[in-house]
């Protein structure tokens, strides 16, 4: 039993892993190919909190005329000022939600489901033009957007999703997240609608239709989107476009990102598990061992030493295989990295769902069919 507890993850992994890079090697030689520049796409900004958040008003600069801001109609007029300024400097235009965060505590809340709330907003009274590109107020690209739309365009594709790329210099925390990223995005030619909240891009029409069905809860709110627009029969395609990403580079900021997106992940692979058998393997893997085999890993590293070192041996062989273009001294413990993760920030995240879900009192729940909320289109 020690030994069916310990391979699972790791034979999985390296599975999951080497599929990645084999439909990587073959379809990244496609590349970009698209040489016509286009101008009927519209970029969407959320932000709201603080206007100090807003830090590629200089890259986005250039598609003045089609950025729309995107906040909500809950801010302080200082907030408002600094906003209209920034917006008046570089020709975008300011979309106000008529959406009011809630307030707990005398303090007014900034998560929960306001990021996607006004960008389903925008989608629904301020977006004009065929394609839309969704971007995080932080986020850059080294090459042009419009390379982006005109890929997607080129591939009669409705949805998309890109590359992530991590920053290059850093601690080790960054280092083992550059490795955690690659195999990530590996996996996107594989399940081409595990879309990034960073930056995905699609139809206006597509994007329309996902936003109001979508249940709005925060964490994995960008994996919904993707899942969304596979059960309501759109193309979805994976472009190896590539966007610039700060990861953590502490291990608080780490551990606080983690949390989080371990209770998305088990939002997305247990309150949602009804997509099994739609995806039965990305869903075997992310549900039942990654989450549902966790005290089955601490009772094998309890009981069975030689096991744990025989499995170690073969995950760090494995690891440097699939890996070797990109080794580093890093990457001999990324293992040890993964085993702390599966370990620890697993578990903790199925409690970190419910702390999530019960003040907000949304649970997550993805419903592609039905009829459309009455309030998503006030």
């Amino acid at each position: 039993m020690e030994w069916l507890a310990m391979l699972v993850f790791p034979l999985l992994w390296m599975a999951v892993d080497l599929v990645g890079s084999i439909r990587e090697r073959r379809l990244s030689k496609e590349g970009l190919r698209t040489e016509t520049w286009r101008d009927d796409f519209q970029i969407l900004v959320p932000i709201y909190g603080s206007a100090r958040y807003l830090t590629n008003a200089e890259y986005l600069a250039p598609h003045a005329g089609r950025v729309i801001l995107c906040t909500t109609s809950g801010e302080s007029d200082e907030f408002y000022t600094e906003l209209d300024a920034i917006a008046a400097r570089y020709k975008f235009t300011v979309y106000r939600s008529p959406h009011r965060p809630p307030m707990a505590g005398g303090k007014r809340l900034t998560g929960g489901t306001i990021r996607d709330r006004i960008v389903r907003d925008a989608l629904v009274h301020a977006v004009t033009l065929k394609y839309v590109v969704c971007l995080d107020a932080d986020t850059t690209t080294p090459q042009p957007l419009w390379l982006l739309v005109g890929e997607l365009a080129r591939r009669d594709a409705e949805l998309a999703s890109i590359r992530l790329v991590p920053q290059t210099h850093g601690r080790s925390m960054v280092q083992f997240q550059r490795h955690e990223y690659r195999q990530s995005m590996r996996m996107r030619f594989v399940v081409p609608w595990l879309v990034s909240g960073a930056c995905h891009a699609g139809t206006s029409d597509a994007m329309r239709a996902i936003m109001l069905r979508h249940s709005l809860f925060f964490q994995g709110n960008d994996v919904e989107t993707g899942l969304l627009a596979e059960q309501l029969g759109y193309r979805v395609c994976h472009i190896p476009f590539e966007v610039n990403t700060d990861v953590p580079d502490t291990w608080k900021a780490w551990w606080r990102q983690r949390l989080a997106w371990s209770g998305g992940e088990f939002r997305l692979f247990v309150a949602n598990f009804r997509y099994f058998l739609k995806h039965p393997f990305l869903w075997a893997y992310g549900g039942i061992v990654t989450i549902a085999m966790f005290s089955l890993r601490w009772w094998a590293i309890s009981t069975a030493t030689t096991t744990i070192i025989a499995v170690g041996v073969l995950y760090v062989c494995a690891v440097i295989w699939l890996h070797w273009e990109h080794r580093n001294r890093w990457l001999l413990l990324l293992p040890l990295y993964s085993l702390f993760t599966s370990l620890i920030v697993a578990p903790v995240g199925i409690v970190w769902y419910f702390v999530m879900a019960i003040p907000e009192k949304n649970f997550g729940i993805i419903r592609p069919k039905g009829k459309v909320p009455a309030s998503s289109l006030n």
